[in-house]
């Protein structure tokens, strides 16, 4: 992993630790994408297998994510319709993202013959498969909690929506600390401490606050309306959930002014899915 963030950061425009900072950033983005697998802490990654998934609430176009190639493309336009889509840079230096690859189909038959004879996978939906998977979050594996003579501790202040130092440590609360260079998270209940991660973490705790960080605004009514779904600046969804949300465009979300995420083309049962199992309440305008 630490060859590839300096792979990618050699190409991006500023100088270090800018570099390194924008080159995690963008494969974040690839892997919010579908097109790669990746593990900080471990220090792995892998690019996924191409993989063709039908579009929610679409009975025509379907989504290419995974390993891409010349030669893949060349296949595909020969057996169908091949849109090639580019995205937003969205303020990530000189790195935008890959090309938006979507194909149009007649049937679900022709649709499992295209990936077939271009050497992908099929699933019907990617998108409604990971929504209908993702768990309940709860409270992570029993943990020992930061070290008393570690480096300094920070608890998150949830009103205010940042980390903050203290001396002390015994309230209820997500805490984070600088551990052989890399933040470890831990979330403490009535005195036990819990291994969690940023996201997971914020999500717990936020949900004391605020219950109402899911919007949808409905633009095409169906049996499963579709809609633009608004997700609040302060809740930093785990990757699953942003998969679920992402892989229902194929394209990364915009953010607001406010920092607000809006994500296109989400069905009422994946943002409901994703809302319940972060432990929010789906709005519905």
């Amino acid at each position: 992993m630490t060859d590839v963030v300096a792979s990618v950061g050699a190409v991006m425009d500023g100088v270090p630790p800018e570099n390194v900072q924008a080159a995690r950033s963008y494969l974040w983005r690839l892997e919010v994408l579908g097109h790669l697998d990746q593990s900080w802490s471990e220090g792995k990654w892998r690019i996924r297998p191409t993989m063709v998934t039908q579009l929610p609430g679409s009975s025509a176009f379907a989504l290419v994510v995974g390993k891409r190639s010349p030669e893949l493309e060349e296949r595909l336009e020969a057996d169908t319709v091949l849109h090639k889509l580019e995205q937003s840079r969205s303020g990530i230096g000189s790195l935008s993202d890959p090309r938006t690859l979507i194909v149009e189909y007649d049937n679900e038959a022709e649709l499992r013959q295209v990936a077939s004879s271009s050497g992908a996978d099929f699933i019907s939906c990617a998108a409604l498969s990971i929504a209908e998977d993702l768990p309940s979050l709860g409270l992570g594996p029993l943990a020992g909690g930061p070290n008393t003579q570690g480096s300094p501790v920070q608890m998150f202040n949830v009103r205010m929506g940042k980390f903050m130092h203290v001396e002390t440590f015994h309230r209820d609360g997500l805490f984070k600390q600088k551990v052989n260079g890399r933040s470890v998270y831990w979330l403490l209940r009535s005195g036990i401490w819990y291994s969690t991660t940023y996201a997971e973490g914020v999500c717990l705790t936020r949900v004391d606050i605020d219950k109402e960080c899911f919007e949808l605004q409905i633009t095409e009514d169906a049996d499963d309306p579709i809609g633009m779904l608004r997700v609040d600046k302060g809740l930093p969804l785990p990757m699953p959930h942003f998969q679920a949300l992402t892989l229902c465009s194929g394209f990364h979300p915009d953010k607001t002014s406010d920092g607000s995420w809006t994500f296109e083309n989400i069905p009422s049962s994946v943002a409901n899915a994703v809302a319940q199992s972060v432990h929010q309440q789906l709005q519905i305008v």
